[in-house]
């Protein structure tokens, strides 16, 4: 069960990141035409801040288990 929730979380929390970075125009710091550069810049830090955010679901998911 705690690999589903990790799973969908993460995946929730990728997308959700993914489109505030897009928003944010941190295009500007990058040279122009390098887009390769900026989609890999922005998968790179949706994967590590979903990860952090879905370690975090589902450890709160886990105080509230029934055993």
């Amino acid at each position: 069960m705690n690999n589903q929730i990790y799973l969908i979380a993460l995946l929730l929390s990728a997308v959700w990141m993914i489109e505030i970075l897009k928003a944010s125009n941190f295009e500007k710091a990058f040279k122009q035409n390098k887009v390769w550069q900026i989609k890999s810049f922005y998968v790179v830090i949706a994967l590590v801040g979903a990860h952090l955010i879905a370690s975090f679901i589902e450890r709160v998911f886990e105080l509230f288990q029934l055993n």
